[in-house]
C-alpha cells in the first residue's frame, strides 16, 4: 500500500502542487477522522512544513446527511478560529503554526475550498509510540515532557483555549541538539460548534468555549467530555492526569473496556479511579495527586495546568527539569559487517531516477551510475537531482519497491518513503514515510506488519575534504568535490552499497 486511504471525493493534494504560491506538496503521509496530513517544503525559507487539509466529509459514507454535515460545520468553524487564536501562542511546546489559507474550487475559480493550516514538521515521532516502544518512561523523563506540555497547556488557557484531546498520540516530538522537545498538537479539530455556558463568569475567559459535538477520545476523555456538560481548564487537567499515568506504568488507564461499560462509574463516582490507581501500584502522595487530578467532579478537581505539575513533581520527588525532554535522540551505531540474508545470485536491486511530469510516471533513463568493487560487496555511486527508487526481491519472490528522496536546505536529510510496502524506525510503528537527519536503521514493513528487510542510512562526518563514512570497518571519504550532500544506503538483502550523491 503505497498512499494512506482516501475517502472517495475528499480533495487530494497531488505532488508538487503549489499552495497560497510558496508551499510545494511532496507526499501525503497520514489521514485522520477529520484532516489529511501532508508534508510540503516551503520555497521561500527552504524547510520542510506539515500541511493539514480538514476533510470535507466527516463521517463515513454519510456526507449528505444533515447530521454528518452539522459535524463538518461545527469542526469548519472551528478549523478557523483555532487556527487564528493559534497563531498568537508562543509557548516552545506548542506545534507552531505559520500559515493558513483555502484550496480553490476544482475549476479552478476563486470559491473557497477546504480549509488548509500549514504548521512546523516533526519527524522525532509521538510520545504513544515512544511509551509502547520503551516501556514505562523513568521519572526525570516523563517529568521533562510533562513540564513543557504543561506550560503549553496554561499558555492556551489565558488565551481562552481548552485543547479537550490531550493524548499521547498529540504529543509530538522535534529534534533540537541531539534531544527530543515535546510539542502539544492537533489544537485546530479539537473543539466543535460552542454554545455559551450559563455557569461561566464574565472574567473565567471560557464562557464561548463549550463543545456541543463529541469530537474527543473516549479513552482520555474527563467525566464531563463524557455527559455533555460545560467544559473548561480542569477538563485539561484530567487528561494531564491520564498523560502522567500512561508515562509513568505504561498503561492507557481507561484503554480495556467498552466506554459504555465504565460510563457510569466514571461521571458519577470516584471509586473506579481509586481502585485502579491501587491496582497499578500506585500510593502515598502520587496517588494523592492523582487522585485530586480524576475527581469526577470539576469544582473539586486541581484547578491548573501549572499546579498540577508542581504537585506531582513534588509527589514524586524530583528536581526541576528543562522543557527539553531530557533523553536523547536514539543513534543507532552500524556493526562493523551487515549480515547478508540474500545471497547474490538472489538479489534483484534496481535504481531509477525518479521525476513527474503531469502526474505521469516518466520514462525513466539510469542515472550516471559508477561502480566500485569492495571484496565481496560493489560501492554503487548514483548521482541524483532528488530521488531515487530502489527494488529488491523478498524471500518469497516478491518485490519491495522504495523511495528514498534528498529533501532540499543545507543540512541533508533524506525522506524514506514505501512504494509497495510500509517503512518503520527499527521496531517502530510502520508509516507510509519517514524523514530522516541522522544515522538510522529503517525497516521495510508488508501490510501485515512483516520486515521484509531493512535499509542502513548513513551521513557520515564532515571533514574540511569531505564526508566521511564507516563501511565494513574502513573509512570511505566523499569529497565535496564529487558531491556537495551524500547518503550512503547499506541494504539488509545483498551486498550493494549504494552512495546516493547530489551536487
Amino acid at each position: 500500500m503505497a498512499r494512506p486511504y482516501r475517502r472517495p471525493g475528499e480533495p487530494e493534494l497531488s505532488e508538487g502542487m503549489r499552495l497560497l504560491d510558496r508551499y510545494s506538496i511532496l507526499d501525503r503521509i497520514g489521514s485522520g477522522g477529520m484532516a489529511t496530513i501532508y508534508r510540503a517544503t516551503d520555497d521561500r525559507l527552504d524547510r520542510v512544513v506539515c500541511v493539514k487539509l480538514l476533510r470535507t466529509t466527516l463521517v463515513e459514507g454519510s456526507g449528505s446527511t444533515s447530521g454528518s454535515r452539522a459535524v463538518y460545520e461545527a469542526t469548519y468553524t472551528h478549523f478557523l478560529k483555532e487556527a487564528l487564536a493559534l497563531s498568537k501562542l508562543s509557548h516552545p511546546n506548542t506545534l507552531r503554526i505559520y500559515d493558513f489559507g483555502y484550496l480553490k474550487d476544482v475549476d479552478g475559480g476563486t470559491a473557497q475550498g477546504a480549509p488548509f493550516h500549514v504548521s512546523e514538521y516533526l519527524d522525532g515521532g509521538n510520545l504513544e509510540s515512544h511509551v509502547r516502544l520503551r516501556g514505562p518512561l523513568p521519572t526525570q523523563e516523563a517529568l521533562g515532557i510533562l513540564d513543557g506540555i504543561c506550560g503549553a497547556v496554561a499558555e492556551a488557557h489565558e488565551h481562552g483555549i481548552i485543547h479537550r484531546d490531550i493524548k499521547p498520540s498529540n504529543i509530538l516530538f522535534a529534534r533540537v541538539r541531539g534531544e527530543l522537545v515535546s510539542k502539544l498538537a492537533d489544537f485546530g479539530i479539537a473543539h466543535s460548534d460552542v454554545k455559551k455556558n450559563p455557569e461561566a463568569t464574565a472574567d473565567d475567559g471560557f464562557g464561548e468555549s463549550v463543545s456541543t459535538v463529541a469530537l474527543f477520545s473516549p479513552r482520555w476523555a474527563a467525566p464531563e467530555q463524557l455527559c455533555g456538560s460545560p467544559e473548561g481548564p480542569r477538563t485539561d487537567v484530567y487528561a494531564l492526569g491520564l498523560l502522567t499515568i500512561f508515562m509513568l506504568t505504561g498503561t492507557v488507564f481507561f484503554g480495556d473496556e467498552d466506554v459504555r461499560v465504565t460510563f457510569n462509574d466514571r461521571v458519577r463516582s470516584d471509586t473506579l479511579v481509586n481502585a485502579r490507581l491501587a491496582k497499578l501500584g500506585m500510593a502515598g502522595d502520587v496517588a494523592r495527586v492523582l487522585t485530586h487530578a480524576l475527581v469526577a467532579r470539576p469544582d473539586d478537581r486541581i484547578a491548573t495546568a501549572p499546579d498540577f505539575v508542581q504537585h506531582i513533581r513534588e509527589a514524586l520527588k524530583a528536581r526541576t527539569t528543562d522543557n527539553v525532554a531530557p533523553y536523547p535522540v536514539e543513534v543507532v551505531a552500524r556493526p562493523a559487517e551487515m549480515p547478508v540474508i540474500a545471497a547474490p545470485g538472489q538479489l534483484a536491486l534496481e535504481i531509477e531516477a525518479s521525476g513527474s511530469a503531469g502526474g505521469a510516471r516518466p520514462v525513466v533513463q539510469p542515472p550516471p551510475e559508477r561502480v566500485v568493487a569492495q571484496g565481496e560487496r560493489r560501492l554503487r555511486y548514483v548521482q541524483v537531482h532528488e530521488k531515487l527508487d530502489l527494488s529488491f526481491l523478498d524471500p518469497t519472490g516478491g518485490q519491495v519497491r522504495f523511495r528514498v528522496t534528498m529533501l532540499p536546505g543545507q543540512n541533508t536529510s533524506v525522506n524514506v518513503k514505501g512504494l509497495s510496502c510500509f517503512v518503520a524506525r527499527r521496531g517502530g510503528r510502520p508509516t507510509p514515510a519517514l524523514t530522516a537527519n541522522q544515522d538510522s536503521f529503517v525497516d521495510l514493513v508488508s501490510s501485515g506488519r512483516q520486515v521484509l528487510g531493512e535499509v542502513s542510512v548513513s551521513f557520515g562526518q564532515p571533514t574540511a575534504n569531505g564526508r566521511v563514512f564507516v563501511v565494513d570497518g574502513r573509512q570511505l571519504l566523499i569529497t565535496y568535490a564529487e558531491a556537495q550532500q551524500v547518503v550512503v544506503l547499506m541494504l539488509s538483502r545483498g551486498n550493494d552499497i549504494v552512495v546516493m550523491c547530489r551536487s
